[in-house]
C-alpha cells in the first residue's frame, strides 16, 4: 500500500522545465495524502527572461523559495558560477522545507546544482525526462550526471528508459511515463486564430513562423553562425510573418537576444516575444506554417500538432524524432531546403514518440507507489546493474 502524507519539493530554474513540470506539479497538489512545495529560481528571477514568477503564480500555485543562481554576464563562466549558487541556495531552502522527496526535470546546469544539494541532504530524487540524448550541447552531460545522482526516473521513451538501465540504474527505478510537457496540450485553453495573433500583434492571414533558436554550446561561437545563417534565410523570405520567442539563460544567450531583438524591430511583420507562457506558446504553435530553431519543444510538443519543425544543428543531435521534423545544418542554404521541406509536408496525424498526454498522472503514481514500496534507506541505497 503506498506511504501517503508524501511532501514532494519541485525544483524549477526556468519557462521551459515549468511548462513541463507543470503538470505533474498540479498533480501532486491535487492528490490524496500529497504535499508540493516550490523552490524556483534561475531565469524565473531574471528580466531578460522574462520574469516568469508571474506565470508560476498565475497558475495557482504559491512559490515556497526564491533563490537567485542565474548571472547575465554572456560569459561562459556564469552557468557554472549559476550551479554553484543553486546548490547553496537549493541547499537552504530544502533545508527549511525539508521535504520526503525532490522532483526536477531534465539537463540545466542550475538542475545539475540543485540536484547535488538535494543528494547531499539525503532527500531522494524524482528525475523527469532522464535518458534522453542530445550530443550538440553540454547540457547532455549535465541530464546523465543528474540521473546518476537521482532515485526515481520518469522518462519519455522506451529508448530513454533503456539507456538508463545502460547506465547502470536498477530496472525498478525506472519508468516510462512519457514527456509531461504533452499532458497541457489537452488542458490548456484553446484560443481562435483571431485571438492568437492579435496577442502576437500581427496579421492572421500571414503565412507565420514560430522561431527559437538557442546558443549551442559546445560550439566555440556557441551557434552565432547559425543565427546568422537563419536570420539571412528569412530576409531572402521577406512575405514571411515571424515569432520570436527569447532564448534561455546560456552563455551567449545575451547576445542572441539583443541580435533577435534587432532584426525583429527593424523587419515588417517580426515580433520578439521573450517568454509566451504555456498557453499563448502552444496556441501559437497551433497556428503556424511551421517551427524553426534548436529547441527541445520542436520535438517534444510541435509534432502532437502535426506542425512541421526545422530543426537546426547539432544542439538536439541523438533525439528520437517525428516524421514531422526536418534538420539541417546551419547554413543558409540548408535552411531554406529544410524550410521547404516542411511547407510541403501534408501528414495530418503525426505519431509522437514522446507520448500521448497522460505524463502526470502517471509520475504521481510512480512516486506513491515507489515510496510506499520501499524505505527510505532503500531509496537511497543505489546499486550499480552491470549489463554482463
Amino acid at each position: 500500500m503506498p506511504r501517503i502524507n508524501l511532501h514532494v519539493t519541485c525544483i524549477t530554474t526556468s519557462r521551459a522545465d515549468y511548462s513541463l513540470q507543470r503538470w505533474p506539479m498540479r498533480g501532486i497538489l491535487d492528490a490524496q495524502g500529497m504535499r508540493l512545495s516550490i523552490v524556483a529560481g534561475g531565469g524565473h528571477l531574471a528580466a531578460s527572461q522574462g520574469s516568469t514568477l508571474s506565470e508560476i503564480r498565475d497558475d495557482g500555485f504559491v512559490i515556497d523559495e526564491s533563490v537567485e543562481m542565474y548571472l547575465d554576464s554572456g560569459s561562459a563562466s556564469g552557468p557554472a558560477i549559476g550551479a554553484g549558487l543553486a546548490a547553496i541556495g537549493v541547499a537552504q531552502a530544502l533545508e527549511r522545507l525539508a521535504p520526503d522527496w525532490v522532483m526536477l526535470l531534465g539537463d540545466r546546469f542550475e538542475v545539475l546544482g540543485a540536484a547535488t544539494a538535494a543528494a547531499l541532504l539525503r532527500i531522494p530524487i524524482c528525475h523527469l525526462c532522464g535518458g534522453d540524448i542530445t550530443e550538440g550541447a553540454y547540457d547532455d552531460g549535465f541530464r546523465h550526471a543528474i540521473s546518476k545522482l537521482s532515485h526515481l526516473h520518469c522518462v519519455s521513451t522506451a529508448e530513454a528508459a533503456r539507456n538508463l538501465i545502460q547506465m547502470g540504474e536498477e530496472p525498478w527505478r525506472v519508468v516510462q511515463t512519457g514527456s509531461p510537457g504533452l499532458d497541457a496540450i489537452d488542458k490548456v485553453p484553446q484560443m481562435t486564430r483571431t485571438e492568437v495573433f492579435a496577442a502576437l500583434e500581427l496579421s492572421a492571414d500571414a503565412p507565420t513562423v514560430l522561431v527559437t533558436l538557442h546558443p549551442t554550446t559546445l560550439k566555440d561561437d556557441f551557434g552565432r553562425s547559425e543565427l546568422d545563417a537563419l536570420l539571412s534565410a528569412f530576409s531572402a523570405r521577406p512575405p514571411l510573418q515571424i515569432v520570436f520567442s527569447g532564448v534561455n539563460a546560456d552563455a551567449g544567450g545575451s547576445e542572441f537576444n539583443a541580435i533577435i531583438q534587432a532584426y525583429a524591430r527593424q523587419r515588417q511583420g517580426a515580433v520578439f516575444k521573450q517568454s509566451l507562457g504555456q498557453t499563448l506558446y502552444l496556441n501559437t504553435v497551433r497556428q503556424m506554417q511551421m517551427v524553426i530553431g534548436n529547441s527541445s519543444s520542436g520535438l517534444y510538443e510541435v509534432p502532437s500538432f502535426s506542425v512541421p519543425t526545422v530543426n537546426i544543428g547539432d544542439r538536439q543531435k541523438g533525439r528520437l524524432r517525428a516524421s514531422s521534423v526536418f534538420d539541417c545544418t546551419g547554413t543558409q542554404k540548408a535552411i531554406l531546403a529544410a524550410m521547404d521541406a516542411a511547407a510541403a509536408f501534408s501528414e495530418t496525424e503525426v505519431v509522437n514518440p514522446y507520448g500521448s498526454g497522460n505524463s502526470a498522472q502517471q509520475i504521481v503514481a510512480a512516486l506513491q507507489s515507489v515510496s510506499g514500496d520501499h524505505s527510505s534507506k532503500q531509496l537511497l541505497t543505489k546499486r550499480f546493474v552491470s549489463l554482463r
